[in-house]
């Protein structure tokens, strides 16, 4: 067999560690963003239940992820849960398992936040004023400060960097 078994598994919101049993909806692109289209399909909003797809693809790169809304309610075109993107390689006749993380809010936010504040910088330079950005942050952070973190979230957020000693 020339084309790859893609077999898609998504987790539940914050649990890296457990599969979901929600239905999510997949969605294959290329590496410049496009959505795969091959033999008259496009790999779109494809249905995994219970946090689950067997897609059969081309052999190629590809970057993989999903959503819960295939009308795109929400933030369009889909929706407000989004998994984490995988990237993968297919060759022919490959089985390739990926796992896509559903992330917290906490966990989505925290990262905002931190792209934000590195890239102030960048933001700046391309004319984007600094207390707008700031503002963004704070606005996002007082949202944060009234959820409950979520177990993982907390963890990674405690994890220190090397010293340089």
């Amino acid at each position: 067999m020339s084309t790859a078994n893609l077999n898609v598994w998504i987790t539940k919101i914050g649990d890296p560690c457990h599969i979901t049993d929600k239905e999510y909806f997949v969605t294959i692109v290329d590496c410049c963003g496009k959505v795969l289209e091959w033999c008259g399909r496009q790999y779109s909003f494809i249905p995994a239940r219970c946090g689950h797809a067997e897609i059969e693809i081309p052999p190629g790169c590809y970057v993989v992820f999903a959503g819960q809304d295939p009308k795109g309610v929400g933030i369009p075109p889909f929706g407000n849960l989004l998994t984490h993107v995988q990237v993968v390689r297919a060759r022919c006749g490959d089985h390739i398992c990926v796992t896509l993380f559903a992330p917290t809010l906490h966990f989505c936010g925290t990262w905002f936040a931190n792209a934000v504040t590195t890239n102030l910088a960048g933001l700046e330079a391309a004319n984007v004023d600094p207390k707008l950005a700031t503002a963004a942050v704070q606005a996002v952070q007082a949202l944060l400060d009234k959820i409950t973190i979520d177990p993982f979230t907390a963890n990674t957020r405690a994890i220190e960097p090397p010293s340089n000693t």
